[in-house]
């Protein structure tokens, strides 16, 4: 009995690869997007893949070739991907960049199982994992030292992922993965120019937020799929962080448009599209601030996309292992993004602006209503966050920082 958790922690971006991997978390989300409501969704394309990659070094048979195929690595040698994986995470961690990005990745392993010496020794080459030895029967103290282990590599940002419930003295194995995103962006808005401002959710309700304001030059286009099933001609917005390699691009439908029009049009090659035709020109945006926070139970998920075998009595994980009846118990993503005007875990600020329809001489992005986003390295076409905002952050109107706006 294996747990096997990815945590993403963001502290606003995320990673992907177009080439293999984007057309896997396009399926991810419509998942999510389908059992969702009208929920703001975020997680991490990249984090599951890489997890995936290393439950994969361990398994042999249908397990294996089930995830190669989910995952789209069977036009590939095998073994190719492990190489792949981690050139993607490699390209992130370049340590002149002007982001902070951290992956950490741990096994934790019940100390009376002999894992394969081959397995941990790929572990460590392909995913620099940590590999620990617990007592899965103390189940407490198991989940506390994972807890703080992610804690620890989420800069405090993900907090009490497990609890003792999800191990039991049939656990062997936890494999956890984390990643931490920090970005400023390269245009950084004003928090001067924030405002209290109405969001118009998709269900007709209103609520008050804070909406953060700048012109400036970012990459703009508009696009429209040629029929009206997405409400005609949506806006793509995409903000560089500092240093330009990472972005956060923004989809936004037409106001009066919900964004479920919009959804079912998104695929990898759209997202492809997206990136190569915006085009670097003036745009006067208004943002929410916004936090998002999910974490997803991502077993039946990955089930539904054909990953079935791992979590079955017949998992064939021999290559980890001699141990019999080893499978996978559990698959969990906590993830978390915020945006401000920083970029990251910016500060509040108590000033206005005035907003005025006048004559508007650029295009105007006007994110007052849900929409979607992707943070991705603009280098490798890798996807780090995915998600929607259906509800941004909500101000309280009785709150007294409301009233110094």
């Amino acid at each position: 009995f294996l747990i096997f958790l990815f945590l993403s922690i963001h502290c606003i971006p995320a990673l992907f690869h177009s080439d293999t991997t984007s057309e896997f978390s396009v399926r991810l989300y419509q998942r999510l997007q389908a059992a969702g409501g009208q929920d703001n969704i975020i997680f991490s394309p990249l984090s599951v893949a890489v997890a995936l990659g290393m439950v994969e070094l361990g398994a042999r048979g249908a397990s294996l070739e089930e995830i190669r195929q989910a995952v789209g690595f069977s036009h590939l040698l095998p073994g190719v991907e492990f190489s792949l994986l981690q050139n993607l995470t490699a390209a992130l961690l370049d340590d002149d960049s002007h982001y902070v990005i951290r992956f950490a990745n741990s096994l934790f392993l019940q100390e009376d199982v002999t894992f394969n010496p081959e397995f941990l020794h790929l572990m460590k080459k392909y995913f620099r994992a940590d590999v620990e030895t617990v007592d899965f029967s103390e189940s407490s103290a198991v989940a506390e030292q994972i807890n703080k282990w992610v804690e620890n590599h989420t800069d405090s940002k993900i907090r009490a992922l497990l609890s003792a419930d999800d191990f039991s003295s049939v656990t062997r194995l936890t494999l956890v993965n984390a990643v931490y995103f920090r970005g400023s962006w390269k245009n950084q808005f004003r928090p001067e120019n924030t405002r209290t401002f109405s969001f118009s959710r998709d269900d007709g309700s209103e609520v008050q937020t804070l909406m953060m304001y700048q012109q400036g030059d970012f990459y703009y286009g508009e696009f429209s799929d040629g029929s009206q099933e997405a409400g005609g001609v949506y806006q793509v917005l995409e903000m560089p962080y500092e240093g330009e390699d990472m972005s956060m691009m923004i989809v936004l439908p037409r106001q009066e448009v919900p964004l479920a029009s919009l959804e079912p049009i998104i695929k990898a090659p759209l997202l492809e599209e997206w990136a190569n035709n915006v085009k670097r020109q003036k745009v006067e945006i208004y943002l929410p601030r916004f936090k998002v926070e999910q974490k997803i139970d991502l077993k039946d998920t990955l089930q539904e996309l054909g990953i079935k075998n791992i979590f079955t009595n017949n998992a064939d994980l021999s290559a980890m292992t001699d141990v019999e009846d080893l499978y996978i118990g559990k698959a969990v993503q906590k993830a978390y993004l915020e945006v401000t005007e920083e970029g990251a875990e910016g500060a509040v600020g108590s000033g206005m602006i005035a907003l005025t329809r006048t004559l508007v001489l650029y295009p105007q992005v006007m994110a007052d209503h849900p929409f979607f986003f992707i943070i991705r390295n603009r280098r490798t076409g890798s996807i780090l966050f995915m998600g929607r905002v259906m509800t941004p952050e909500i101000i309280d109107p009785n709150d007294h920082a409301f009233d110094s706006m």
